[in-house]
């Protein structure tokens, strides 16, 4: 009996140990999660201009060192004419056609950028007024988790060489985007990922253009607002499916081409001299309850492939 007795007060203790152990594993893990979501955060926006010049010699070879770019093709499953499309002024629908893009981004310090797309649209005369000869977008964006990020995007009807009332650019119907990236619960993930090359992760915007114009009254209005939730889910390496769903907090302030949701899949490798295939649907996809323009089909998407380069 006093055997029996001191085996289970053994037992009892060893779990005790193993259940205390356990416990503070979980809070080392919770306080080094916080620790991280902490430093992510803080670190945002960040300028070490003294780490700048620390390690800058200001040679032109590191100052080419840090530009990227790729070079790609698209093609839409279905191209459309300008007949087929809708829009006003430098905004409108999407026209899907065969397309050559050449992109270019600079990364001066951190995780600080300006990068630029030029495009070649093999029908010039499928070309819509909004459709840009050119794009370009900035602001600071940290792909680690837990970091905010502030960018300007423009992709409108931008001309190298404008002419009938065209203009280089229109800046104010630009989009700033404030974001925060985040990882989803590891519960959830580990119900998700069949490789431990694969994972999830997601980001949330505000988004406000500064003036753009309303369809239905052709008047000028001011700071169409919307917000974003995206999620990419990495299935194995490189392979990937991607969405992002809309919210509008003033309604009518949605256009037409103003999408609910857009989405993507495909294969994106980021590595210098990788080729990256990819589907993309970004035309006004509506939810069920809501009125179609005629667009949100798969056909309304396109393929586009290609190649990454560096001076690294």
């Amino acid at each position: 009996m006093i055997f029996k007795l001191l085996f289970l007060s053994v037992n009892i203790l060893i779990l005790n140990c193993y259940q205390s152990k356990a416990e503070g594993l979980e809070n080392i893990e919770e306080k080094e999660k916080e620790q991280e979501i902490m430093k992510n955060v803080t670190s945002s926006f960040s300028l070490p201009i003294e780490d700048l010049l620390k390690t800058k010699k200001y040679e032109p070879k590191d100052f080419i060192t840090e530009f990227s770019g790729s070079f790609s093709f698209s093609y839409p499953i279905k191209e459309s004419s300008n007949s087929d499309l809708e829009g006003i002024s430098n905004q409108g629908r999407i026209s899907n056609n065969l397309s050559l893009a050449s992109s270019i981004s600079f990364h001066p310090i951190s995780y600080w950028f300006f990068s630029t797309t030029f495009y070649k649209y093999i029908n010039e005369s499928l070309k819509a007024p909004w459709s840009p000869d050119f794009s370009y977008t900035f602001g600071y964006d940290d792909w680690h988790p837990y970091t905010f990020s502030l960018t300007y995007a423009n992709y409108g009807g931008n001309r190298l060489f404008p002419k009938n009332g065209e203009v280089f650019t229109d800046f104010l119907s630009g989009g700033i985007n404030l974001g925060w990236k985040f990882s989803v619960p590891k519960f959830i993930e580990d119900l998700l990922i069949i490789d431990k090359s694969g994972g999830v992760g997601g980001s949330i915007s505000y988004s406000v253009v500064p003036r753009f114009i309303d369809v239905n009254t052709q008047e000028v209005k001011n700071f169409k607002q919307s917000l974003r939730l995206s999620l990419k889910y990495t299935i194995y390496e490189w392979f990937y499916i991607n969405g992002t769903v809309f919210y509008y907090p003033f309604p009518e302030q949605q256009q037409p081409w103003d999408p609910d949701f857009t989405y993507g899949f495909g294969f994106f490798d980021w590595h210098p001299g990788s080729i990256s295939i990819q589907y993309n649907n970004y035309s006004g996809n509506r939810y069920p309850w809501n009125k179609s323009i005629g667009t949100g089909g798969f056909e309304n998407g396109g393929f586009s492939i290609s190649w990454s380069w560096s001076p690294n």
